[in-house]
């Protein structure tokens, strides 16, 4: 054991109580800056800055951004705490065809060094916010996770394999999927690692048909557990359980008629991207945000639930809405693997 020592500054470390301690020790830290928008985990900081569209090149959005990273290093001086300028990055997010502006950012007279990703909360971001950097890290240690199980399957029965799976493959599999996981076209590789593993734990030919076999281990696919991640975040939100910044996220859309259009729900023309009482996309969102495809999976999902379940469940979202999450969450598996064949 070691000696007592009066703390004079800072928090002390490893103890339980110091994040909570820190976070308010670095809860003004926002007011010191003017023209960016800050946004804290743990000692995890990160400052954004929104360029004008039509003056990328902006000189004003330059000297805005390092003024106030000279506030910021002020700020850390007055509060005795310490930042390494050499780790700390810069990226410009940006569409694939649109150049990078000769911006001169430093912190504490060192240039801060442009790079093309960064990690945050466990998630890879790129520049071009395809997340093809996270999928590819993700990939890398999902191959591993099967190397051990193509290894341990053979000492180990199988329902320890199936707990080997979600510890070490599973786990990575959901992280932040509804982030990276809603373009089908960036998780193809992924979906053919995950179907290895189902192969490697039933001991199935290496050209199997995966199906019956995720029906089987009562294991979802990647696409199914990005689909139901939409939906429980959709029912979060319109019971009022996600963040603040997600109010009024999903506008229930009302219809007044019963004509067969395809703004009716109950219509063989409708499209089922905004349903009756359902939620609808935002007028402002491409149908490759985030907002879009929840309200899509929301409706598509409910209604073949209605309608493989006609007994059981009502044809509308109220008793989806009220009903708690865990519950839901158990019948969209339910469901899913129902489909599998």
């Amino acid at each position: 054991m070691s000696s007592y020592k009066t703390i004079g500054h800072g928090v002390p470390q490893g103890s339980v109580l110091g994040p909570l301690l820190f976070l308010i020790y670095i809860n003004d830290l926002h007011t010191c800056i003017k023209s960016s928008t800050v946004r804290h985990f743990a000692d995890d900081t990160n400052l954004l800055f929104a360029t004008d569209k039509s003056k990328p090149r902006n000189r004003n959005a330059v000297r805005n951004l390092n003024k106030d990273l000279k506030s910021l290093n002020h700020w850390l001086l007055a509060n005795k705490i310490s930042l390494n300028s050499t780790k700390t990055e810069i990226i410009y997010f940006r569409k694939k065809n649109k150049t990078i502006p000769n911006f001169k950012i430093k912190l504490n007279g060192i240039k801060i060094i442009r790079s093309n990703d960064v990690k945050y909360v466990g998630v890879i971001f790129d520049e071009y916010l395809d997340f093809s950097s996270h999928i590819e890290t993700m990939n890398a240690k999902l191959k591993r996770a099967n190397n051990l199980i193509a290894i341990s399957r053979h000492y180990i029965s199988r329902n320890l394999m199936i707990q080997i799976y979600y510890g070490q493959f599973h786990s990575h599999l959901t992280y932040g999927c509804q982030l990276w996981g809603q373009n089908e076209n960036q998780i193809k590789k992924t979906i053919v690692i995950q179907k290895k593993a189902i192969r490697l734990i039933t001991f199935s030919d290496h050209l199997a048909h995966t199906d019956p076999l995720f029906r089987e281990l009562k294991i979802l696919k990647l696409s199914d557990i990005v689909t139901m991640h939409n939906i429980l975040f959709t029912h979060n939100t319109l019971n009022n359980k996600s963040p603040a910044l997600f109010n009024n996220y999903f506008i229930p859309k009302s219809i007044n008629h019963r004509h067969p259009t395809t703004n009716n729900p109950d219509s063989t023309y409708s499209n089922l991207k905004g349903s009756l009482g359902m939620p609808k996309y935002s007028s402002k969102s491409g149908e490759s945000s985030i907002r879009f495809i929840c309200s899509f999976n929301w409706n598509l999902v409910l209604r073949n639930l209605s309608i493989k379940y006609p007994n059981k469940y009502i044809s509308n979202d109220n008793w989806l809405k009220s009903t708690k999450s865990h519950i839901l969450k158990k019948l969209l598996k339910e469901y899913f693997l129902d489909v599998y064949n």
